[in-house]
């Protein structure tokens, strides 16, 4: 088993952070996404797809143009350079040819000769007839700036220059490096120090051919001549510079623009090697170039290089850059008003639908759904439409049951309260009568006949004000009866209060009863209980109150919304509930208590109308 070490498998700072951005990145992007309309999400599908879209367009037409260019001009410039090249070559054999004329002429063989015996003294004689054959040659090649020849019994040069005296051919490097090598070679722009002016010159350095030892040729190239030549063939080429430089990415000619200093001997040897031409793009500097090289047959270690940047010559396709940028501005322009055409068309249904759905969450159930359209939204606004249904059906099912449950309720209370009440009520007839308390007796009779009647209302769930009100006035007055002395009670019905307005019934009687069993458990006398009825255009308001000893009214309050097991408050759960299933969210039932003072129950109902 392999086990990793800590250092293994832990992970970077740095990681782990781009590790963070990118999953922060990512659920950003979705979050954003998730927010947007379906309409907006259309939008932009339209808008990336035609983007997307115009920029592969654009940016394929722009790759295909610019390597077509790009493989012409490395052609085109191949053409030029290899043209270039066997000029130069065709120049550097016309000079050779030139330089050996000169040494095949009889004025050369005759001063070979002397110069092999040593004899001196036809020197001038040899001077004046070499003036001819140097004539010859630079008439022949006129880029040839001046001949010198070096020979052990003196210099010979044309008569028209001026011969440095104080620089020695056999004393220069010029010399060191003939005698290194039996080959012509050729020696990079310099200054001319064999002749006075100090022109810039290409020099050629050749041994003579003949029997006399020591004896070099030096044939001195005006550097402007050839630069002129090489701009004259490229001076249609604006961003193409031409150099002319050796494998040591040396200039050959100085008075030509520098080589970029990234273009080394390192560079040629990697990118050249000893490849006679060929072409290559690179990247090392700033910006792409575009390089075409050729090697000069008669100096190999010279390379013609030309470079031409890549962005120059594609600026002229620029105008497909800007032309697809226009393009795909217009295209997202008319993707945004067509989309934006489109979506609403197809997205009308379903807006439908969403209104149809906030009329059904403000509780219309009645709406419908019609579409002459087969698509998949008017196939969920079907569905809709039977979910509607279904739920009306619900919702007349779960009303029969709730009406069902408040008969049921309505029952429970009354078959709670009557034995309790009914068996003190009859204990406190018999023992009135008794007594002799005969009228008190048949007044008990009569106000338990009536609270019976009134409570059972012929089987309905609705009472009147009145017929309510009458109901508690016979259970108080029967209480008083039972409890005499204990409380009184009083009943204020305001004027403009109709008495025949819907109510529910039993629902006074609780109340007092709450009253009389918890407010005035401790006490013997002068209890006290009010009932107050006012209205208004819509509500009708119900206050009952008592002096007894109060009660926890928060916690009690608090207890209404929430069923719990205790039995203390039942009487009140049991009122809030039944107004809850009678009149829903519109009736309101608020305790505040102030111990033997007020504790008061102030119940709301809306007005239903008269009976």
């Amino acid at each position: 088993m392999v086990t990793r070490t800590p250092k293994e498998n832990s992970v970077s700072p740095l990681k782990a952070f781009a590790i963070q951005c990118e999953h922060g990145g990512c659920t950003f992007m979705k979050t954003m996404l998730y927010k947007l309309t379906l309409k907006k999400r259309m939008w932009v599908s339209f808008v990336l797809l035609i983007a997307i879209s115009i920029a592969a367009t654009g940016g394929l037409s722009f790759y295909i143009s610019a390597r077509v260019i790009e493989r012409n001009t490395f052609q085109l410039s191949q053409d030029n350079l290899n043209t270039s090249a066997r000029v130069l070559d065709e120049k550097a054999k016309q000079i050779l040819v030139s330089v050996l004329n000169i040494m095949i002429s009889q004025p050369f063989v005759q001063m070979s000769k002397d110069s092999a015996a040593g004899k001196k003294d036809g020197y001038y004689g040899h001077m004046t007839a070499m003036n001819s054959a140097f004539t010859q040659a630079k008439l022949a090649e006129p880029s040839i700036e001046s001949i010198f020849i070096a020979t052990p019994i003196g210099e010979f040069y044309s008569a028209s220059y001026y011969r440095n005296q104080g620089y020695s051919f056999y004393d220069s490097p010029l010399y060191e490096k003939a005698q290194l090598t039996k080959e012509p070679f050729w020696i990079e722009g310099h200054e001319d120090l064999l002749f006075q002016g100090k022109d810039r010159v290409i020099s050629l350095v050749m041994k003579s051919i003949s029997d006399s030892p020591n004896m070099y040729f030096v044939v001195n190239l005006n550097e402007k001549a050839i630069q002129g030549m090489l701009s004259d063939r490229h001076t249609e080429k604006e961003d193409q510079n031409l150099f002319l430089v050796n494998r040591n990415a040396a200039s050959v000619l100085l008075n030509q623009p520098n080589l970029p200093k990234s273009y080394d001997k390192a560079f040629l040897e990697k990118h050249i090697g000893t490849s006679l031409r060929g072409h290559f793009e690179v990247g090392i500097t700033e910006q792409y170039d575009l390089i075409n090289y050729a090697t000069l047959q008669f100096n190999p270690d010279w390379l013609l290089l030309s470079v031409q940047s890549r962005s120059d010559l594609l600026k002229d396709l620029s105008w497909i850059q800007w032309a697809t940028g226009i393009i795909m501005l217009v295209c997202i322009i008319m993707a945004v008003l067509v989309s934006n055409v489109l979506s609403a068309i197809l997205l009308k249904p379903l807006y439908h639908l969403q209104m149809l759905m906030s009329k059904v969450g403000r509780n219309d159930l009645s709406v419908r759904f019609q579409s002459h359209y087969q698509d998949e939204v008017s196939q969920v606004g079907h569905k809709f439409n039977s979910m509607l249904l279904e739920i009306n059906e619900l919702i007349d099912e779960v009303k029969d049951a709730e009406r069902e449950k408040r008969k049921s309720e309505a029952k429970a209370l009354q078959a709670q309260i009557s034995p309790h009440f009914l068996y003190n009520t009859l204990n406190t007839i018999i023992w009135k009568m008794e007594t002799g308390e005969l009228d008190n007796s048949k007044s008990m009779v009569i106000a338990l006949s009536q609270l019976f009647q009134l409570g059972l209302n012929h089987g309905e769930e609705w009472t009147t004000v009145e017929k309510e009100l009458l109901h508690v006035r016979q259970y108080l007055t029967i209480q008083q009866l039972c409890y005499e002395e204990l409380f009184d009670f009083e009943i204020v019905v305001s004027s403009d209060t109709s008495q025949t307005l819907p109510i529910m019934k039993i629902m006074l009687q609780p109340l007092v009863e709450n009253s009389l069993l918890h407010g005035f458990e401790h006490m013997e006398s002068g209890g006290k209980i009010r009932i107050e009825l006012t209205s208004d255009n819509q509500q009708l308001h119900i206050v009952v109150e008592d002096n007894g000893s109060g009660m926890d009214a928060e916690k009690l309050q608090l207890s209404l919304n929430h069923p719990i097991t205790e039995k203390k408050g039942y009487a009140m759960r049991n009122v809030f509930n039944r107004l809850q299933l009678y009149y829903g969210g519109e009736a309101t039932m608020v305790l505040s208590s102030e111990p033997f003072e007020a504790t008061k129950v102030y119940i709301t109902i809306p007005i239903k109308g008269e009976v």
